[in-house]
Parts: structure tokens; sequence; C-alpha cells
């Protein structure tokens, strides 16, 4: 069954209460770091055009000149499920036994247990989703619905799709992140957000004309890398730099740092991250009003019960010679 239930000792008073875990929930979505596209029923085309050879020699009748290309990338969001089954009367040797309604055949979670244990399976999700938009990956061994991989297995997540795109700009021969002075084999955080705004200017410098460029431009990091930064800024550094009592900056010559808790370790990815339309990253979905549990008996017949989630989940970004990654991650890590 899916409940577990340690904290039988059935006496005194208990609190109205659960206290529950620190979760990351969908830190992508929540901190605007890609459009979401929802209503997607099966599949979402956005359309590309650009234009080629705009200028010629004026002549009275002009012949053609350069060609437009119209294209398009798909959202094609996945099935995900998340799904228990358990039975209330176990919580007749629990503390909210008094509870449970008087009769037998009535018999439903405690309103106290079910409240909070919604709660925790929304967030658990949630978590999963955000690992699965970044790390996610259909070709992963493990069993789906297992632990680790088998979590985020359902449809592939941005750096398998950057990886394996040769038309995105990678920082060649990338090393361990550092605060400190670049070492064999690692590479200082400073020196990486460098190379990466310098392919940027080389590559693509239309991104770096635009007036609004530190309004879309981001740098997205993993959790522990924004900490590697923190640290550069507030002790490597022996001018200049940010008084250890205060509360560091996260932006990098006017370019906000944005923390990613989907995010592996020594990965950057530098790009227009934006929750609107114009932005290089979208993230697909079928209705953003998925976020919901159904709570129901399982059959007239049983006592059991079931909690179950329906979703689907895609990822794309719009132009591949928009995008500017730092990473240690191979193509090879989504095949285990």
């Amino acid at each position: 069954m899916a409940i577990v239930i340690n904290d039988t000792q059935y006496a005194g008073t208990f609190a109205s209460y659960f206290w529950l875990p620190a979760t990351f929930g969908m830190d992508t979505i929540q901190k605007g770091a890609a459009f979401v596209q929802d209503g997607i029923k099966k599949q979402h085309t956005i359309g590309r055009v650009d234009v080629t050879n705009p200028l010629q020699k004026r002549a009275a009748t002009p012949s053609g000149g350069g060609s437009f290309t119209i294209d398009g990338r798909t959202l094609e969001p996945e099935d995900i499920m998340a799904y228990w089954e358990f039975n209330p009367r176990d919580f007749e040797a629990h503390w909210l036994a008094e509870q449970l309604s008087p009769t037998l055949l009535a018999r439903e979670l405690p309103v106290t247990a079910e409240n909070y244990m919604l709660q925790m399976a929304l967030n658990r999700v949630f978590e999963q989703i955000e690992a699965g938009i970044w790390m996610g990956s259909t070709t992963y061994t493990a069993t789906p619905g297992s632990a680790g991989n088998g979590q985020i297995c359902f449809f592939d997540g941005f750096l398998k799709k950057m990886l394996g795109d040769s038309a995105v700009h990678k920082v060649p021969s990338p090393g361990i992140l550092t605060d400190q002075a670049t070492a064999s084999g690692n590479y200082n955080i400073v020196d990486a957000f460098n190379a990466l705004i310098a392919m940027a200017a080389t590559n693509k410098k239309a991104l770096l004309s635009r007036p609004s460029r530190y309004d879309r431009l981001k740098f997205f990091v993993s959790i522990n890398t924004e900490q590697i930064y923190q640290t550069y800024i507030t002790t490597t550094q022996n001018f200049k730099g940010v008084n250890t009592t205060e509360r560091g900056i996260n932006k990098f010559k006017g370019y906000e740092i944005v923390p990613l808790a989907g995010l592996p370790d020594n990965t950057i990815v530098f790009c227009e991250g934006l929750p609107d339309t114009s932005s290089n990253l979208y993230i697909g979905m079928n209705s953003t009003e998925d976020n919901q549990l159904q709570l129901m008996r399982l059959q007239n017949n049983s006592e059991l019960f079931f909690l179950k989630g329906l979703m689907k989940f895609d990822v794309q970004y719009g132009f591949s010679d928009q995008v500017f990654l730092y990473s240690t991650v191979t193509a090879s890590a989504f095949n285990v």
C-alpha cells in the first residue's frame, strides 16, 4: 500500500498540522525562466521566419534577391501520471483515528491527513517535473516509475536537446566550476561567464546589441553553482567584493544569474529566458489546471482509495544559435 505509518503511539494529543520537508517545486516556471504554452492537446507548432541578402544594386526593373525561410518548431507534450492506492483504515492505529468517520463503510482519510498528503504529493510531483525539464530523457534505461532516472524518463529535457544540437554554441573542454583561479581540469566561474558572453558577441551580436539585453539574456545555473559565485564575490575577490554579512547580488556584468533546481552542477545556459512569447525557452503543457490531484474510492465494493494525477509536458527552444552552453554533462548521460 502507498501509506506507511510509523507513528502508532496512540496517546496524548496530536497537532492539527504536519511538518512538511523542504521541496523546490517547478523552479523554472516559478522564476519565469521559460514561457509556458498550455492548451496543447496533441502538438503545437511555433513558426519561425528569416530572410537572407535583403539588399541589392538599384535597377529600374529589379529581379529577385534573397529568399525568405519559413519553418517551425514543435511542442508535443508526453503523458505523465502520478498514482497511489491506500486504505484509510490504516489510520485506525494512528493519532488521527479520532477524525475517522464513525461507520466503517463511510471510512475515508482523516481531514488533516488528506490535506497534507495532497500537498506533499503535488510538491514531490513538481520536483520531478522540474528535474525533467532540464535532465529528462526518453532513452534512459531505468524502469519508468522507479527511483532516479525512472522519474524523469517521460520527455526529453532542454539539456538533452541542446547537447544533441550541433547549432547550439558550446564552450569547448568545460571543466569543474570553481570560485578559485583556473586550475587543471577546472574552470573559474567568472571565466565561464565571460566565455559565454564572448561566444554570444562573436556568433550572435544582435542579442547583445539590443537595449533590453540585460532584461532578456540570463545565466541559468544550478543551486550549487550559484553558491560558488556567491563565494567568489564575497570571499575570493580581495577587492571590490561583497561584504560577507550582506546578501550577494545575483548578477554578472549586468546579466541576471538565475539558480534553477533542475539544472545539474557545472552547467550554465546563457540565453533569452522569459515568461512571455518572446522567450527562446518554451515549456508545453496540456493545461496549467492539471496541477490538481483526484482523490476517490477505488471502486464501490472496496475499502481502498486512490490518488491520481495526469499531466503532459514537453520543452523546446526557438533558435539553436541563440543558446550558449557550458556543461560537463555529455550526450551519453541520457542513455543510462
